[in-house]
Protein backbone atom coordinates (compact mmCIF):
# COMPACT_ATOMS: atom_id res chain seq x y z
CA UNK A 1 0.00 0.00 0.00
CA UNK A 2 1.62 3.35 -1.12
CA UNK A 3 1.62 6.35 0.85
CA UNK A 4 -0.84 8.19 -1.03
CA UNK A 5 -3.78 5.03 -0.89
CA UNK A 6 -2.76 5.38 3.19
CA UNK A 7 -3.49 9.33 3.29
CA UNK A 8 -6.66 8.40 1.13
CA UNK A 9 -7.79 6.09 3.31
CA UNK A 10 -7.35 8.34 6.62
CA UNK A 11 -9.38 11.17 5.06
CA UNK A 12 -12.03 8.86 4.11
CA UNK A 13 -12.50 7.58 7.76
CA UNK A 14 -12.01 11.18 9.01
CA UNK A 15 -15.42 12.30 6.80
CA UNK A 16 -17.40 8.86 7.77
CA UNK A 17 -16.57 10.16 11.36
CA UNK A 18 -17.82 13.72 10.86
CA UNK A 19 -20.62 12.89 8.90
CA UNK A 20 -21.71 10.18 12.36
CA UNK A 21 -21.23 12.87 14.82
CA UNK A 22 -23.55 15.50 12.82
CA UNK A 23 -26.52 13.52 12.19
CA UNK A 24 -26.61 13.41 16.48
CA UNK A 25 -27.35 15.96 18.95
CA UNK A 26 -24.75 16.60 21.86
CA UNK A 27 -26.44 17.32 24.72
CA UNK A 28 -24.83 19.99 26.90
CA UNK A 29 -25.20 22.16 30.62
CA UNK A 30 -26.35 25.92 30.77
CA UNK A 31 -26.26 27.55 34.07
CA UNK A 32 -29.15 29.96 34.35
CA UNK A 33 -29.62 32.51 37.05
CA UNK A 34 -33.08 33.33 37.79
CA UNK A 35 -33.98 36.88 40.25
CA UNK A 36 -36.99 36.98 42.12
CA UNK A 37 -38.35 39.42 44.78
CA UNK A 38 -39.67 38.06 47.82
CA UNK A 39 -41.11 39.73 50.48
CA UNK A 40 -40.74 39.03 54.24
CA UNK A 41 -41.43 39.79 57.78
CA UNK A 42 -37.57 40.48 60.03
CA UNK A 43 -37.34 40.97 63.23
CA UNK A 44 -35.20 43.80 64.42
CA UNK A 45 -34.73 45.56 67.45
CA UNK A 46 -38.44 43.82 68.54
CA UNK A 47 -40.18 45.25 66.06
CA UNK A 48 -41.61 43.51 62.56
CA UNK A 49 -40.80 44.73 59.47
CA UNK A 50 -41.68 44.09 56.16
CA UNK A 51 -38.95 43.66 53.60
CA UNK A 52 -39.01 43.07 50.06
CA UNK A 53 -35.75 41.66 49.01
CA UNK A 54 -34.37 40.24 45.65
CA UNK A 55 -33.05 36.71 45.46
CA UNK A 56 -30.63 35.35 43.14
CA UNK A 57 -30.92 31.78 41.92
CA UNK A 58 -28.50 30.22 39.99
CA UNK A 59 -30.18 26.68 37.71
CA UNK A 60 -28.52 24.47 35.73
CA UNK A 61 -30.27 23.12 33.08
CA UNK A 62 -29.81 20.57 30.24
CA UNK A 63 -29.87 22.10 26.59
CA UNK A 64 -29.62 19.57 23.55
CA UNK A 65 -27.10 21.22 21.06
CA UNK A 66 -26.96 20.04 17.55
CA UNK A 67 -23.88 19.58 15.86
CA UNK A 68 -23.10 21.54 12.65
CA UNK A 69 -23.96 20.04 9.38
CA UNK A 70 -22.32 17.68 7.54
CA UNK A 71 -20.78 19.98 3.96
CA UNK A 72 -23.54 19.91 0.94
CA UNK A 73 -26.49 19.10 3.67
CA UNK A 74 -29.24 21.11 3.79
CA UNK A 75 -30.17 22.98 6.94
CA UNK A 76 -34.00 24.41 7.30
CA UNK A 77 -33.48 28.00 8.67
CA UNK A 78 -35.78 29.23 11.38
CA UNK A 79 -38.69 31.82 10.41
CA UNK A 80 -37.61 35.19 10.28
CA UNK A 81 -38.90 37.33 13.08
CA UNK A 82 -39.65 41.02 12.40
CA UNK A 83 -38.25 43.51 14.58
CA UNK A 84 -39.53 47.03 14.59
CA UNK A 85 -36.65 49.11 13.14
CA UNK A 86 -36.31 52.94 14.62
CA UNK A 87 -36.15 54.68 11.18
CA UNK A 88 -39.54 52.98 10.24
CA UNK A 89 -42.47 54.83 10.48
CA UNK A 90 -44.54 53.92 13.65
CA UNK A 91 -47.88 52.43 13.13
CA UNK A 92 -50.62 55.37 14.92
CA UNK A 93 -52.33 53.94 17.57
CA UNK A 94 -56.63 55.43 16.81
CA UNK A 95 -59.53 55.14 18.84
CA UNK A 96 -62.75 54.57 16.56
CA UNK A 97 -66.36 55.40 17.50
CA UNK A 98 -69.47 55.18 15.37
CA UNK A 99 -72.93 56.46 16.15
CA UNK A 100 -76.07 54.94 13.63
CA UNK A 101 -79.60 55.75 14.13
CA UNK A 102 -81.86 53.44 11.70
CA UNK A 103 -85.44 52.98 11.50
CA UNK A 104 -86.28 49.43 11.02
CA UNK A 105 -89.62 47.19 9.77
CA UNK A 106 -89.04 44.77 12.91
CA UNK A 107 -86.89 45.74 15.98
CA UNK A 108 -86.36 42.32 17.27
CA UNK A 109 -85.07 40.98 14.15
CA UNK A 110 -83.05 44.07 13.64
CA UNK A 111 -81.69 42.93 17.00
CA UNK A 112 -80.69 39.54 16.27
CA UNK A 113 -79.09 40.64 13.09
CA UNK A 114 -76.68 42.88 14.46
CA UNK A 115 -76.02 40.86 17.43
CA UNK A 116 -74.84 38.00 14.66
CA UNK A 117 -73.13 40.36 12.93
CA UNK A 118 -70.89 41.35 15.82
CA UNK A 119 -69.98 38.31 16.83
CA UNK A 120 -69.06 36.97 13.08
CA UNK A 121 -66.77 39.73 13.02
CA UNK A 122 -64.86 39.02 16.47
CA UNK A 123 -66.80 41.68 18.35
CA UNK A 124 -69.25 41.44 21.37
CA UNK A 125 -72.25 43.39 22.67
CA UNK A 126 -70.87 46.06 25.25
CA UNK A 127 -74.78 47.03 26.69
CA UNK A 128 -78.47 46.38 24.37
CA UNK A 129 -82.07 47.85 25.98
CA UNK A 130 -85.21 47.37 24.35
CA UNK A 131 -88.39 49.16 25.28
CA UNK A 132 -91.90 49.29 24.25
CA UNK A 133 -94.13 52.51 23.81
CA UNK A 134 -97.83 52.56 24.54
CA UNK A 135 -98.85 51.41 21.25
CA UNK A 136 -96.51 48.49 21.25
CA UNK A 137 -93.83 49.74 19.06
CA UNK A 138 -90.36 48.27 19.95
CA UNK A 139 -87.03 50.57 20.30
CA UNK A 140 -83.63 49.24 20.94
CA UNK A 141 -80.28 50.35 21.90
CA UNK A 142 -77.04 49.04 21.56
CA UNK A 143 -73.53 48.94 21.94
CA UNK A 144 -71.32 47.17 19.84
CA UNK A 145 -67.29 46.31 20.13
CA UNK A 146 -65.66 45.32 16.86
CA UNK A 147 -62.24 45.02 16.29
CA UNK A 148 -60.53 47.37 14.59
CA UNK A 149 -59.97 46.29 10.97
CA UNK A 150 -63.69 45.66 10.95
CA UNK A 151 -64.94 49.40 11.80
CA UNK A 152 -65.85 50.47 8.35
CA UNK A 153 -67.52 46.73 7.45
CA UNK A 154 -69.24 46.61 10.26
CA UNK A 155 -70.86 50.20 9.53
CA UNK A 156 -71.50 49.21 6.15
CA UNK A 157 -73.03 45.84 6.77
CA UNK A 158 -75.17 47.85 10.02
CA UNK A 159 -76.43 50.00 7.03
CA UNK A 160 -78.52 47.15 5.25
CA UNK A 161 -80.67 47.13 8.73
CA UNK A 162 -83.00 49.94 7.28
CA UNK A 163 -83.33 53.71 7.10
CA UNK A 164 -80.25 55.32 8.04
CA UNK A 165 -81.47 58.63 9.78
CA UNK A 166 -78.52 59.35 11.57
CA UNK A 167 -74.92 58.70 11.66
CA UNK A 168 -71.59 59.76 12.78
CA UNK A 169 -67.89 58.45 13.14
CA UNK A 170 -64.81 59.79 15.03
CA UNK A 171 -61.30 58.80 15.67
CA UNK A 172 -58.88 60.15 18.83
CA UNK A 173 -55.06 59.51 17.71
CA UNK A 174 -53.49 58.54 21.11
CA UNK A 175 -50.23 57.77 20.27
CA UNK A 176 -48.47 60.25 21.71
CA UNK A 177 -50.04 59.73 24.85
CA UNK A 178 -49.61 55.41 24.38
CA UNK A 179 -45.56 56.78 23.60
CA UNK A 180 -45.01 58.82 26.90
CA UNK A 181 -47.16 56.28 29.07
CA UNK A 182 -44.54 53.56 27.75
CA UNK A 183 -41.17 56.06 27.57
CA UNK A 184 -42.27 56.63 31.64
CA UNK A 185 -43.01 52.73 32.37
CA UNK A 186 -39.33 52.06 31.40
CA UNK A 187 -38.03 54.53 33.10
CA UNK A 188 -40.11 53.71 36.47
CA UNK A 189 -38.94 50.07 36.24
CA UNK A 190 -35.34 51.18 35.98
CA UNK A 191 -36.25 53.17 38.85
CA UNK A 192 -37.54 50.03 40.52
CA UNK A 193 -34.41 47.79 39.62
CA UNK A 194 -32.13 50.53 41.21
CA UNK A 195 -34.37 50.83 44.75
CA UNK A 196 -34.30 46.61 44.41
CA UNK A 197 -30.33 47.06 44.63
CA UNK A 198 -30.49 49.35 47.24
CA UNK A 199 -32.66 47.07 49.40
CA UNK A 200 -30.35 44.93 49.24
CA UNK A 201 -27.77 46.87 50.31
CA UNK A 202 -29.41 48.25 53.08
CA UNK A 203 -28.19 47.61 56.30
CA UNK A 204 -30.62 50.01 59.07
CA UNK A 205 -34.14 49.52 59.38
CA UNK A 206 -34.57 53.44 58.47
CA UNK A 207 -32.64 52.94 55.39
CA UNK A 208 -35.34 49.96 54.85
CA UNK A 209 -37.95 51.39 55.43
CA UNK A 210 -36.93 54.75 53.73
CA UNK A 211 -36.22 52.53 50.24
CA UNK A 212 -39.18 49.92 50.87
CA UNK A 213 -41.66 52.98 50.63
CA UNK A 214 -40.04 54.73 47.86
CA UNK A 215 -40.53 51.05 46.33
CA UNK A 216 -43.76 50.85 47.12
CA UNK A 217 -44.41 54.32 45.37
CA UNK A 218 -42.76 53.72 42.35
CA UNK A 219 -44.65 50.18 42.17
CA UNK A 220 -47.93 52.05 42.91
CA UNK A 221 -46.91 54.52 39.55
CA UNK A 222 -45.70 51.45 37.39
CA UNK A 223 -48.96 49.83 37.97
CA UNK A 224 -51.21 53.02 37.26
CA UNK A 225 -49.29 53.74 33.63
CA UNK A 226 -49.27 49.71 33.01
CA UNK A 227 -53.06 50.15 33.59
CA UNK A 228 -53.58 53.44 31.22
CA UNK A 229 -51.30 51.44 28.32
CA UNK A 230 -53.41 48.03 28.56
CA UNK A 231 -56.78 50.84 28.62
CA UNK A 232 -55.17 52.47 25.16
CA UNK A 233 -54.13 48.97 23.69
CA UNK A 234 -57.56 47.44 24.46
CA UNK A 235 -59.65 50.05 23.67
CA UNK A 236 -57.80 50.85 19.94
CA UNK A 237 -58.06 47.12 19.18
CA UNK A 238 -61.85 47.11 19.67
CA UNK A 239 -63.77 50.01 18.42
CA UNK A 240 -67.26 51.11 20.03
CA UNK A 241 -70.53 51.61 17.49
CA UNK A 242 -73.41 53.03 19.66
CA UNK A 243 -76.54 52.04 17.68
CA UNK A 244 -80.05 53.25 17.53
CA UNK A 245 -83.23 51.06 16.26
CA UNK A 246 -86.29 52.50 15.60
CA UNK A 247 -89.45 50.83 14.74
CA UNK A 248 -91.12 52.25 11.04
CA UNK A 249 -94.07 54.35 12.19
CA UNK A 250 -97.50 54.13 9.79
CA UNK A 251 -98.13 57.67 8.63
CA UNK A 252 -101.71 58.49 9.64
CA UNK A 253 -104.40 58.83 7.47
CA UNK A 254 -105.89 62.77 7.83
CA UNK A 255 -109.33 62.31 8.10
CA UNK A 256 -111.62 65.62 7.09
CA UNK A 257 -114.14 67.29 9.92
CA UNK A 258 -116.55 69.07 9.71
CA UNK A 259 -116.18 73.16 9.88
CA UNK A 260 -117.49 74.09 13.10
CA UNK A 261 -119.92 77.10 13.30
CA UNK A 262 -118.57 79.94 15.32
CA UNK A 263 -121.13 81.36 17.53
CA UNK A 264 -120.45 84.28 19.90
CA UNK A 265 -120.09 83.75 23.50
CA UNK A 266 -121.08 86.20 25.98
CA UNK A 267 -118.54 87.50 28.20
CA UNK A 268 -118.94 87.16 32.03
CA UNK A 269 -118.46 90.66 33.46
CA UNK A 270 -115.43 89.61 36.56
CA UNK A 271 -114.52 92.85 38.87
CA UNK A 272 -111.78 90.45 40.41
CA UNK A 273 -109.88 89.67 37.72
CA UNK A 274 -109.46 93.57 36.85
CA UNK A 275 -108.85 94.16 40.07
CA UNK A 276 -106.37 91.91 39.86
CA UNK A 277 -105.02 92.65 36.92
CA UNK A 278 -104.94 96.42 37.89
CA UNK A 279 -102.71 95.57 41.11
CA UNK A 280 -100.19 93.30 38.61
CA UNK A 281 -99.81 96.84 36.23
CA UNK A 282 -99.82 99.05 39.39
CA UNK A 283 -96.98 96.65 41.03
CA UNK A 284 -95.51 96.43 37.65
CA UNK A 285 -95.44 100.44 37.15
CA UNK A 286 -93.96 101.34 40.77
CA UNK A 287 -91.31 98.36 40.26
CA UNK A 288 -90.50 100.57 36.70
CA UNK A 289 -90.79 103.69 38.74
CA UNK A 290 -88.33 102.43 41.74
CA UNK A 291 -85.94 100.81 38.71
CA UNK A 292 -85.73 103.86 36.69
CA UNK A 293 -85.04 106.00 39.93
CA UNK A 294 -81.87 103.45 41.36
CA UNK A 295 -80.31 103.35 37.34
CA UNK A 296 -80.72 106.92 36.92
CA UNK A 297 -79.70 107.53 40.96
CA UNK A 298 -76.93 105.24 40.33
CA UNK A 299 -75.70 106.84 36.52
CA UNK A 300 -76.23 110.49 37.51
CA UNK A 301 -75.64 111.11 40.91
CA UNK A 302 -72.20 111.00 41.76
CA UNK A 303 -72.94 114.29 38.87
CA UNK A 304 -75.55 115.71 40.79
CA UNK A 305 -73.88 115.40 43.77
CA UNK A 306 -70.48 116.97 42.12
CA UNK A 307 -73.29 120.03 41.06
CA UNK A 308 -74.56 120.32 44.96
CA UNK A 309 -71.51 120.70 46.38
CA UNK A 310 -70.56 123.18 43.61
CA UNK A 311 -73.78 125.19 44.19
CA UNK A 312 -73.36 125.20 47.87
CA UNK A 313 -69.60 126.28 47.38
CA UNK A 314 -70.81 129.10 44.93
CA UNK A 315 -74.12 130.37 47.06
CA UNK A 316 -72.05 131.89 50.14
CA UNK A 317 -69.51 134.18 46.82
CA UNK A 318 -72.97 134.64 45.26
CA UNK A 319 -74.10 136.65 48.35
CA UNK A 320 -71.60 138.48 48.74
CA UNK A 321 -71.37 139.68 45.33
CA UNK A 322 -74.96 140.51 45.52
CA UNK A 323 -75.08 142.41 49.06
CA UNK A 324 -71.80 144.11 47.10
CA UNK A 325 -73.72 145.31 44.12
CA UNK A 326 -76.82 146.25 46.09
CA UNK A 327 -74.37 148.75 48.53
CA UNK A 328 -72.85 150.02 45.53
CA UNK A 329 -75.59 150.89 43.82
CA UNK A 330 -76.98 152.49 47.00
CA UNK A 331 -73.89 154.60 47.65
CA UNK A 332 -74.33 155.66 43.96
CA UNK A 333 -78.13 156.43 44.72
CA UNK A 334 -77.49 158.06 47.88
CA UNK A 335 -74.27 160.51 45.92
CA UNK A 336 -76.48 161.43 43.01
CA UNK A 337 -79.66 161.93 45.13
CA UNK A 338 -77.43 164.67 47.56
CA UNK A 339 -76.16 166.36 44.78
CA UNK A 340 -79.04 166.68 42.96
CA UNK A 341 -80.93 168.05 46.38
CA UNK A 342 -78.16 170.33 46.30
CA UNK A 343 -78.01 171.71 43.18
CA UNK A 344 -82.31 172.28 43.37
CA UNK A 345 -81.53 173.75 46.89
CA UNK A 346 -78.57 176.08 45.63
CA UNK A 347 -80.69 176.52 42.59
CA UNK A 348 -83.73 177.96 44.52
CA UNK A 349 -81.19 179.95 47.24
CA UNK A 350 -79.84 182.02 44.44
CA UNK A 351 -83.06 182.28 42.44
CA UNK A 352 -84.89 183.49 45.46
CA UNK A 353 -81.39 186.11 46.65
CA UNK A 354 -82.00 186.88 42.50
CA UNK A 355 -85.65 187.91 42.86
CA UNK A 356 -85.71 189.60 46.52
CA UNK A 357 -82.43 191.64 45.03
CA UNK A 358 -84.72 192.79 41.92
CA UNK A 359 -87.39 193.33 44.07
CA UNK A 360 -85.23 195.31 46.55
CA UNK A 361 -83.89 196.79 43.86
CA UNK A 362 -87.47 197.84 42.12
CA UNK A 363 -88.43 198.92 45.57
CA UNK A 364 -85.88 201.20 46.30
CA UNK A 365 -86.05 202.66 42.45
CA UNK A 366 -90.01 203.20 43.08
CA UNK A 367 -89.43 204.94 46.27
CA UNK A 368 -86.06 207.59 44.59
CA UNK A 369 -88.59 207.77 41.76
CA UNK A 370 -91.33 208.81 44.20
CA UNK A 371 -88.89 210.98 46.37
CA UNK A 372 -87.91 212.67 43.22
CA UNK A 373 -91.57 213.81 41.59
CA UNK A 374 -92.17 215.27 45.42
CA UNK A 375 -89.30 217.44 45.23
CA UNK A 376 -90.57 219.17 41.59
CA UNK A 377 -93.71 219.35 43.22
CA UNK A 378 -92.12 221.12 45.85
Amino acid sequence: MTTKQRYGMVMALLLLVLIACGGQPQTAEMVVEVTRVVTEMVETQGESVEVTRVVVETVTESVIVEAAPAPGASVAQPAATPVASTGQAQQRLIIKDGRMVITVANTEQAVNEATQLAVDLGGYIISQRMSDDDQGYKYATMRLAVPVDQFERALRDLRRLGQVTDESSSGEDVTEEYTDLNARLTNLQATRARLLEFLEQAQTIDEILEVNAELNSVEEEIAIIQGRINFLRDRAAFSTIDLTLNPMLPTPTPTPSPTPTLVPTPQSWQPGDTAQTAVVQLQNTAQNVADFIIYFGILCGPWLLLLLLAWLGARPVWRWWQRRTAHEAAHEAAHEAAHKAAHEAAHKAAHKAAHEAAHKAAHEAAHKAAQGGDDDVA
